[in-house]
């Protein structure tokens, strides 16, 4: 893939795991604010999706984010499993811990920017944000993008 004029290593596979996560973020988003925002908020789900763990986290949460673990490294579940080089275990699994960190930062900022809200700290529990800007945001995308870097590279050194 080229860009900028330069060669990224980047196998489709990749590209597209990262797009499903995001879509996978905003969907999520979008399904928690809607939920949360209903005159019946957390009530509405059944026990045990409704059942509250510590802080604002419910065992929805738990199971989303295992979802999210699904999707996040599903592509990579061959590579990861069945007996692949460990160059190959490496770029699976800094390219699923990058979709993971994406995917948090992501329906998190999706939870507000889908219904005409700016994004805030009431769901951290910092509570700490600088001009409106939630600290974290920046913060997960370098780490993810670390991340995909590491992969990156990787797939570079080892075609």
């Amino acid at each position: 893939m080229g860009i900028f004029g330069r060669q990224v290593s980047i196998r489709a596979v990749n590209f597209t795991s990262a797009v499903s996560v995001f879509i996978f973020a905003m969907v999520y988003g979008m399904i928690e604010h809607t939920l949360l925002a209903s005159p019946l908020g957390i009530s509405i789900l059944a026990y045990p999706l409704n059942l509250h763990l510590v802080g604002q986290l419910y065992f929805y949460h738990v199971l989303m984010f295992i979802l999210a673990t699904l999707i996040s490294f599903n592509p990579f579940f061959d590579v990861l499993f069945f007996g692949s080089s460990n160059p190959a275990r490496k770029q699976a699994l800094a390219w699923g811990a990058g979709n993971i960190l994406n995917f948090i930062w992501l329906e998190d900022l999706f939870y507000w920017v889908l219904f005409g809200e700016w994004p805030k700290d009431v769901m951290t529990p910092l509570q700490l944000s600088f001009y409106g800007v939630v600290w974290w945001y920046p913060v997960a995308l370098a780490c993810a993008s670390v991340f995909y870097y590491l992969a990156i590279r990787s797939m570079r050194r080892h075609r």
